[in-house]
């Protein structure tokens, strides 16, 4: 009885409004009330995910081509109305029906009916694959509003995600200006620059952007005084502000526990200044392991195996101090200088989400978060979970082992955001051990070790780091490359 009033609230009024197919229709049966096949399919689907069922089909490309059927045909209106009563179900998770909400963000838009969009576009920013496009179209809300403090905050976050976002930069200044918040220009001094508030100092003088984050904007700068070039990391200015004292407390916390790190294989944390909300870092000069992987390639056996090894050894010392990177991938691992110069470590960077010890220095086996944090590639299934433990750090570390080998993470952008991962999906191509035939069980086991699904039966990091070391001596002893 509980289930019919639901559907009968959803498709309005007390008597039915829409007949659905009876279950024993001919071949030559048509439903008398429905317009489309279109309406047939999304009106059973939507009866079927009020009874529990089909729940996995909630954003399939089925029901997207169904939805789009119906715009294309002019039945614009329709095509919302299905879309929210799919996601008007109860119980159905916003995972689920991510692709719906944002088609349906994007018909809002087109119609110009973003205000109504707004509830949708708040649930989007949570969901990597869509928030760079939901920040900026709250961005725009905002701004033909004139709210500018909010649309600042989502255009930077835009920034954060995307650099290069077609407008972006010139209204982010724009703005900043209107706000009173300029930040400094290419080879202006800090200290010229209110950049949060707060004089700077004049040591430093700025030369490009490198890239934004969720929390700050890097700059390349000169060091006046040393005569050497470093990386400045300046707080977003709308996080600089007492009612985000929480936010600034973490920025400078994180700064502390990473220079403390004090290892050659973690970026080295060089000055920092609270009162001008600034972190001087060494310059990785070399770039990333990401742009290295696009430009020139998958690694070999050997330069794989040694990058594998240094990343376990920076993640062996912050686990030691018990923080949790949770944001291991090959964009956060850098050089000093061209990767393929010898001697050149890889080195870990970027713990704006790490996992810290409390002011206590306790550390707990297993955190847990209100929500998953990290980028979902390189997620373990319990990360997803919001559990934190020093194993999600070395289940990253194995997609990043497979990433060097081949060029790629082991599963296709829609595996990634439905979970769905098998253990096959980590299965090395034989010809990464042509040089080496007797070593490929081995690396395969260490792979099969470290995303091991369930976080209890992977190694500790000392033990993984353990057998990295070994296979690299026996790599080097085979004379592989």
């Amino acid at each position: 009885m509980a289930q019919r009033s639901w559907l009968r609230r959803l498709f309005g009024g007390g008597a039915a409004t829409i007949a659905l197919p009876p279950p024993t229709l001919t071949a030559t049966s048509q439903p008398q009330t429905l317009a489309s096949e279109e309406e047939v399919f999304l009106a059973q689907l939507v009866q079927d995910l009020g009874d529990g069922k089909r729940r996995d089909q909630a954003g399939s490309r089925d029901v997207l081509a169904k939805l789009e059927g119906l715009w294309k045909s002019g039945h614009e209106r329709l095509a919302i109305e299905w879309a929210e009563k799919l996601l008007g179900v109860p119980e159905v998770p916003d995972g689920q029906t991510a692709a719906v909400r944002a088609i349906l963000v994007e018909r809002y838009e087109q119609r110009g009916e973003l205000e109504t969009a707004l509830p949708h576009l708040e649930l989007l920013i949570a969901i990597d694959e869509h928030a760079l496009r939901a920040h900026y179209l709250l961005a725009e809300h905002a701004r033909r509003r004139e709210d500018h403090e909010r649309a600042l905050r989502h255009y930077e976050a835009v920034l954060g995600r995307d650099v290069d976002y077609p407008n972006v930069r010139v209204r982010v200044e724009r703005l900043r200006q209107l706000t009173g918040r300029a930040a400094p220009v290419a080879g202006e001094t800090i200290a010229a620059g209110d950049v949060v508030g707060v004089q700077a100092g004049a040591r430093y003088r700025l030369v490009r952007e490198l890239g934004r984050g969720a929390t700050g904007v890097v700059y390349l700068a000169r060091d006046a005084e040393l005569d050497r070039d470093v990386a400045i990391k300046l707080l977003h200015p709308h996080l600089a502000g007492t009612e985000q004292q929480g936010a600034l407390d973490r920025f400078f916390h994180e700064a502390r526990v990473m220079a403390s790190l004090r290892h050659p294989n973690v970026v080295a944390v060089l000055d920092l200044d609270e009162a001008s909300r600034r972190i001087v870092m060494e310059l990785a000069a070399g770039g990333t392991l990401r742009d290295l992987l696009r430009e020139r390639g998958p690694r070999t056996l050997r330069r794989a195996i040694e990058r594998h090894t240094q990343v376990l050894s920076a993640l062996s010392a912050a686990h030691r101090r018990g923080i949790v990177h949770c944001d291991l991938k090959p964009g956060n691992l850098m050089f000093r200088r061209d990767a393929d110069k010898p001697g050149v470590e890889v080195i870990l960077g970027d713990f704006g989400v790490a996992h810290l010890p409390d002011e206590t220095g306790a550390v707990a086996a297993v955190a847990r978060r209100p929500e998953a944090v990290g980028t979902l590639a390189y997620m373990s299934p319990e990360q997803r979970r919001g559990e934190v433990s020093p194993a999600s750090d070395l289940y990253a570390s194995g997609v990043v082992l497979y990433e060097m080998f081949t060029g790629r993470v082991p599963w296709s952008r829609d595996a990634v955001m439905a979970g769905t991962r098998r253990a096959s999906d980590f299965q090395l191509p034989r010809s990464i051990f042509e040089d080496a035939p007797t070593l490929g069980e081995s690396v395969q086991a260490h792979m099969d070790h470290l995303v091991d699904p369930d976080a209890s039966k992977r190694p500790t990091t000392l033990q993984a780091l353990a057998e990295a070391q070994r296979l690299k001596e026996r790599i080097i002893a085979a004379g592989a490359a």
